[in-house]
Order: structure tokens, then sequence, then C-alpha cells
């Protein structure tokens, strides 16, 4: 049975009704969307984004506010902006139901005589916000779906780029230390280089996997090992400017302490003297820093390069001196804290020495004209010596205890760390007639010998490595009997600084750096390995 040509002059205006219709809620949808997204945004700004999470998740004591960033799309603008989308829907069918509704509801009087026309044109605009609420919908069904999926590769990604990066940190011993408040921080705080805005955790997250923008609009690596070499690295407590590399390289830290006059500044600068010297023969880079460091060191290098007197430490508080041993990526950083002896008398104060706290490796200065053994040994032959050595008048002893006490009052893990006994002014020593011992082992025993067992026993208790050096109070060549730099250079290759091999007829550095041949256990005698480190005990020979 054919279809009457009456049938098609009604289907298809009637299907271009329906089909107006439906362009019309789509039409509405569209405004909606482009009014969301485009032309009357919600943007959420990285103030409103950091206050959501402060008020979610308050801020504890030590802790920072969450970092001023825009955060990646998925994990809160895009939830801004299907809500915006929603409420526009909603604004824009309001917007197309207000004349209507007014007409046929509120002046029906007029209208209803020319039924079903009302009741057609309702059904009408009925479908077209049927319409765009389908197609809004089908929006925030995939933008769902989107985002979910968007944030389910995201978090992993960054959890893993945040795990590859801590882990590079704990292979490499990679922190940040101040030497202005002495903090030391896993990694710095970073400065945007447009605005100098201060960012604490530049780490992958949900401001960024490689990158992120300031709330300025600067972008910067979101990894220490990047951010170290493009953006400024400060202090996440004090804001002090750190050296280039903080936080991406190795670094060290070496806090020398003793008694007043035991000679601990001489021995910063003469083993400094002499580990550039072994540098400069390996052609391996050694600068400063900082201003400050390069100021002190040229200060205290020409002092003992002079061979004049050594000013007293100030009292007023600690001298640091960072080193950086080669250059660029595979640089390393190494800090050397000196402070007056009058502070280690009461090492218990509780900020004037907190660098002693994260000391990887220790330096303790022992005076031997201090020990009255010494003294008699030398009896009135030595006056002269003694005086010209300025002798210090504290009991050694106390003084290790004091800063032995103070380690294992804060926590410290001394039984992991490491602590050298340098005994001082070994060339005076041997101009007064004194023959002194060769080797770690022997000048233990040699301290022993002298009254000072009590030390001894203590420092093998507190420390899981201990060696014992005799040292000259002046610049000496590396290798050299009494070098100062000989425990300098042992601690240094011990924490994994690459140092050049002292027999090496090149001078070239190893890759791995040297390391210790003999390990002292806590409990017992060292194991004397047959083939010594090279210079290791050069300062007790001669």
């Amino acid at each position: 049975m054919n279809d009457s040509p009456l049938d098609y002059h009604v289907a298809y205006p009637v299907a271009a009704v329906f089909g107006g219709v439906i362009a019309l809620g789509i039409t509405l949808f569209a405004i909606a969307l482009t009014r969301a997204l485009a032309t009357r945004p919600e943007l959420i700004s990285p103030r409103v984004d950091r206050a959501e999470q402060v008020k979610a998740h308050p801020v504890g004591p030590g802790e920072f506010e969450p970092d001023l960033g825009w955060a990646f799309y998925p994990f809160r603008q895009a939830r801004s902006d299907l809500r915006r989308a929603r409420e526009n829907v909603a604004a824009v069918n309001a917007a197309l139901w207000e004349h209507p509704a007014r007409w046929f509801f509120h002046d029906a009087t007029g209208w209803w005589v020319v039924f079903p026309i009302p009741t057609v044109i309702l059904l009408l605009l009925s479908l077209a916000s049927l319409a765009s609420w389908f197609c809004y919908l089908v929006y925030a069904l995939v933008h769902t779906v989107c985002v979910t999926a968007s944030r389910a590769a995201l978090e992993p990604a960054a959890a893993l780029l945040r795990a590859a990066e801590a882990a590079r940190r704990a292979r490499v011993r990679t922190q940040a230390t101040c030497t202005q408040c002495f903090r030391v921080a896993p990694w710095p705080a970073y400065q945007c280089p447009a605005c100098q805005r201060t960012h604490h955790d530049l780490r992958p997250g949900r401001l960024g996997l490689i990158s992120r923008r300031c709330v300025c609009g600067g972008h910067l690596p979101t990894t220490a090992y990047l951010a170290a070499w493009r953006v400024p690295a400060a202090c996440d407590r004090c804001g002090a400017e750190l050296p280039p590399g903080a936080g991406a390289v190795r670094d060290i830290r070496i806090p020398v302490f003793g008694d007043t006059s035991a000679g601990k500044t001489r021995f910063l600068y003469a083993s400094l003297n002499s580990l550039m010297a072994t540098a400069t023969r390996a052609r391996l880079d050694v600068t400063f820093a900082d201003d400050d460091s390069r100021v002190q060191a040229e200060f205290g290098l020409g002092v003992i390069r002079s061979r004049r007197e050594t000013a007293k430490t100030s009292t007023g508080g600690p001298v640091s001196v960072t080193v950086r041993l080669a250059s660029g990526r595979r640089s390393e950083l190494v800090h050397l804290f000196d402070a007056a002896g009058e502070k280690f008398r009461n090492a218990r104060q509780p900020d004037t020495l907190r660098f002693l706290d994260d000391g990887q490796g220790l330096v303790y200065v022992l005076d031997p004209f201090s020990v009255e053994a010494v003294q008699e040994q030398l009896g009135g032959a030595g006056t002269q010596t003694i005086r010209q050595a300025r002798a210090a008048a504290g009991d050694p002893e106390l003084t290790y205890h004091e800063v032995a006490s103070r380690l294992r009052d804060s926590g410290v893990p001394a039984s992991k760390g490491r602590l050298v006994v340098v005994v001082s002014k070994a060339d005076l020593l041997r101009s007064a007639g004194l023959s002194l011992p060769a080797g770690s082992a022997a000048i233990e025993a040699w301290l022993c010998d002298l009254g000072l067992h009590n030390l001894v026993i203590g420092a093998r208790r507190d420390f899981a490595e201990v060696r014992f050096y005799l040292v000259a109070s002046q610049a000496m060549p590396p290798g050299a009997a009494d070098d100062p730099g000989a425990p300098l250079r042992w601690l240094l290759t011990a924490l994994g600084a690459r140092l050049p091999d002292d027999d090496s007829p090149a001078g070239i550095p190893g890759e791995g750096g040297r390391r210790p041949t003999a390990s002292r256990s806590r409990s017992g005698p060292a194991r004397q390995d047959a083939r010594e480190i090279p210079g290791e005990h050069a300062g007790a020979q001669g």
C-alpha cells in the first residue's frame, strides 16, 4: 500500500519542527558550554586552590602551606568547569522558559482560547530543554571519564617520578645545607625566576609532572636535578641563598670541634690547602660555593701558607666554608664547620652548635700539649715549646664527652657516623724531640698510654668508625709526614666523594673515589689491610 502525498506533506514539517527543536536544545547547550569554558569561566586561581587545600588539610607545626601554582586541569579546574556548565545549562533554560511561563501560566486567559497551540509550544520547549540537558549529560559523562582516566595516569606517574627522585637523592646523598641557620633539608626551596616567589615543594604532583606554572605564569622544573641548575635555590627556613646544585649533588658536612687553642682553625685551613693541592695535581676543579666561603678561605689559606699565627675564632658564631669539588652536575658540596672552643665546653646549647647534629663525619682536634703526660715527657727543656704551642687549657676528654653527650641527647645516631681524632701540632712535638707513632692503631695505643683511654673507649662506643691522625700545624704538601689533608681526604672518600688516588701517576679522579681499606669495629682493634691507602697515615710518619 503506497503512502499518500498527504502523509509526506505532514511528516516532513513535523520532522523539520522536531529537528529544529533538537537543534535549539543543542544550541542552548553550546551557548552554556561556551560561557562556562570561554566567555564567562570560573577560573580557580592558585590562591583559591591553596585555601581549599589548607581548609581540607590544615597545616601542622613545622609544615609549609601548599605552593602557589596552577594545578593540573583534572585536579581542580575540571570540577569547576563541570559545575559551571551545569549552572549555565540551567540558566539558559530558565531564560528560554521565562516569557512562555509568564504568557501561558500567569496570563492564561488570552492564550488558552487558541488551544492546542500553547500545548504544542510547551511540548516543543520541553523537548528543547530535554535535548540541552541530554547534551550536558553526555558531556558530563565524557568529561568524567576523561578526568578519571587522566588522574589515573597522572597520579601513578607523579608517584613514580617522586620515587625515582627519592632513590636518586638517597643514592647520591643529596641534601640542602644552609650555612646561615644550619638547617639541613631533603631539598631546598626554589624561587620563581619571574617573580622570586618561594616554592617549598617542587616535586612532581598535582601542580605538574615535568614542570609547574607559578601563580605569576613563570615555569619551574619539578625535580631538584633540573631545578638546581636553572632556578635559584634558598633555605626553606631562613630564605638564605644556597649555591647552585644544592639538593641535586652530594652534600657532605664535616664539623670540626675541640677546645680553645687546640688548633681547629689551623687544621681546617691546612687540610683544605692540602686538599686543593691534591685536586690541582689531578686537574680537579675546587671552587668556593659562595662569596662568604671564598673570603673566609682566602684569608685562612693566606695565614697558613705564610705561616702566620691564626687569630682566635670569634665567639659570635660558627664559621663555615663551603667547597665545591669538580664542577657541574658531577660536583660535590663539602661544608666545613668551625666554632670557638668555648662553645664546646657547653655543647648542649640548642642552636649555637646546630651543625654538630647533622654532621656526617666529625673531626675532633686534640691538643697534645694539654695532656699532662706529654708535658711531663717534655720536662723543663720543653717549656719554650709549650709556650710556643699555646696549649689548650681544658681537659681534652671533657670537650669530647660534651659533644658526644649532645649528640646522644639529641637522638643523633652517632653510632652510624665516622669520627677522626686529630692530634694537632705534631711538628712542634717532633721539634721538641718526642718520638711519635705512625698509623692509626699506633696513635690510638699511644693516646691510651698517655692516659686518654676513656676518650678512646668513648669514641669507639659512640661512633661506628674511628681513625686517629697526627698532623702538623702548618701547611704541608699532600702525602708528606703529618699532612693535615690526610684526615680530610679519608673522611671525604669514606663519605662518597670522588677524589684522586694519591699514587695515581696521572692524577685522574677515580669514578667512585678511593674507599677506606681498613675498617674499625667498635669492639676491637682495626684490621690493617696489607695495602694501605697512600698518604692515609702520612701524618704519623717521620
